[in-house]
């Protein structure tokens, strides 16, 4: 039979159990608001049993562990969808911000400005004779210029600002990668790689908050360690105890814009295209696609108008000379460029072209009114006859142009198949502001889903103090007790002892 000696063991493990296991309740209380904590629960486990007289008699109770209460699964989805939140709301932010660029409010903007333009043509060829009608045409020309190139350098300064913060994230990333794999060495060399509960939750929240900062998929090795990797798989920026460190270096095609490369042996990947979530992505994607293709959109917009207008301008005649009567031959209205490839040929009137195709890019940039024309406005080719001042046939092409179905080269290939202006210009007005509001949807949609997981989370594995306080009162019963069956044993040892001497 069980002695009183092994009784007295056995309160004694009841009571070291409770100990341990109130010891546990309280560091949940202590964590109550601690960020990425799991709550966890002392597993008790009865002691082997001793075997005495061919009978099996219980030895007590221990603590075997300390299980944190997680959903591994659960918190990838966490993972995944913050990184999808950040990179919506980046990319919000960033169009959001060039957006009011683009507003038109009727008096103001850009599409306003290009109709006033127009419409001084249209005055031209009422009074085609008129000097102030020719120098009006002027100053609305130099004032849509001025309004085409403010737009452009709004967006130009946004794609800086997205550049820059590529390069102030790279180093935030790298200091986070480093830290998980710290935290993978402490729980891969603990006895149980899957009980070092805090360094888990630790590892998982520095996890989450990379995540924030780039896209990443996340698995785990059979040491518990975190293997990471971008979102799109095209390097490892964790493995182990080893992070791989991201830098940045100059374009090779454009200094100003930054690379992204990973360390991978010898020769680092750059994974410049091949990032998708988080605040690095969505800067990314603005800045090498989002942004440019608004401006892609504004160069071909601005080089259709100058090339059409100096199309029509140079078949027509200006003013005749008042003393001999011959009219100049029109000329180019809009030029400027680098004399090679950038801007308007001045042979054609036309954008330049690289392989057969226009080359768009610059543009705005290069676009000016030609200082021949500013000199002498009689140069404007309002006629379309040779010699006759009151002559409008070429203003009223020149006004028609506003309103033609095929005026504007949005394929960029020198297919003139869009138009009115208007139109163009509001379409692209309205998709800076549909994407502006399709990301932004999608980052509060994305927002309540990562809400709704978090909640998830919380209700699996969050501290609930009512939960404790329950558990503690129960231990704190059972640890009474046990120290009742202690003292019980103690005074039966004394009396025996008492009887035996």
């Amino acid at each position: 039979m069980a002695d009183l000696g092994t009784s007295l063991r056995i309160g004694l493990s009841g009571l070291q159990a409770s100990q341990e296991a109130m010891s546990v309740i309280g560091h949940n209380i202590a964590n109550v608001n601690t960020p990425g904590y799991s709550r966890q629960s002392a597993v008790l486990s009865t002691n082997p049993a001793q075997n005495n007289g061919n009978i099996l008699y219980g030895t007590g109770v221990s603590v075997s562990a300390v299980q944190s209460l997680r959903n591994q699964f659960l918190n990838l989805q966490v993972t995944q969808s913050i990184a999808a939140q950040s990179g919506s709301e980046t990319r919000y932010t960033g169009i959001q911000a060039v957006a009011s660029a683009f507003q038109d409010d009727g008096t103001t903007g850009l599409n306003t400005q290009v109709q006033a333009f127009f419409n001084s043509l249209s005055t031209l060829a009422t009074t085609p004779e008129d000097t102030s009608a020719r120098t009006n045409v002027l100053g609305q020309a130099q004032s849509m210029l001025t309004e085409f190139k403010s737009t452009y350098q709004v967006v130009s300064d946004q794609i800086s600002t997205a550049n820059q913060q590529v390069a102030s994230l790279v180093p935030q990333v790298n200091t986070l990668t480093q830290q998980i794999a710290s935290l993978n060495t402490q729980i891969s060399q603990n006895v149980d790689p899957l009980a070092a509960n805090d360094a888990i939750d630790q590892r998982q929240a520095l996890t989450d908050q990379l995540s924030k900062l780039v896209g990443v998929q996340v698995s785990t090795d059979s040491q518990n360690n975190y293997l990471i990797t971008l979102d799109s798989g095209a390097a490892t920026l964790v493995s182990g105890r080893t992070a791989y460190a991201m830098s940045t270096t100059p374009n090779a095609g454009n200094g100003n814009r930054l690379d992204v490369l990973v360390a991978s042996g010898n020769t680092p990947v750059n994974v410049t295209g091949q990032i998708k979530g988080g605040e690095l992505g969505g800067n990314l994607d603005l800045r090498d696609n989002l942004l440019p293709g608004y401006q892609t959109k504004l160069d071909q917009i601005a080089g259709s108008l100058a090339g059409q207008v100096n199309q029509i301008n140079m078949t027509g005649f200006g003013l005749p000379d008042p003393t001999t009567g011959v009219s100049s031959t029109g000329v180019a209205l809009f030029t400027g460029g680098n004399g090679a490839s950038t801007g308007i040929n001045p042979a054609t009137g036309l954008a330049y072209t690289t392989a057969g195709v226009p080359n768009y890019t610059g543009m705005i940039s290069a676009l000016t009114l030609n200082p021949a024309v500013t000199a002498d406005t009689d140069l404007i080719a309002a006629s379309g006859v040779a010699g006759v001042a009151g002559n409008n046939t070429n203003a009223l092409k020149l006004a028609a142009l506003q309103n033609s179905l095929a005026a504007v080269d949005t394929q960029g290939n020198g297919s003139f198949s869009t138009g009115p202006f208007s139109t163009v210009v509001s379409s692209l007005i309205n998709t800076v502001g549909t994407q502006a509001q399709g990301f932004n949807t999608t980052a509060t949609n994305q927002q309540n889903l990562t809400t709704a997981l978090q909640t998830q989370k919380a209700s699996q594995s969050g501290v609930s103090l009512d939960e404790e306080a329950a558990q503690l009162l129960a231990y704190q019963q059972s640890y009474q007790a046990s120290a009742q069956f202690v003292s019980t044993i103690s005074k039966l040892t004394q009396q025996l002892m008492s009887a035996m001497s």
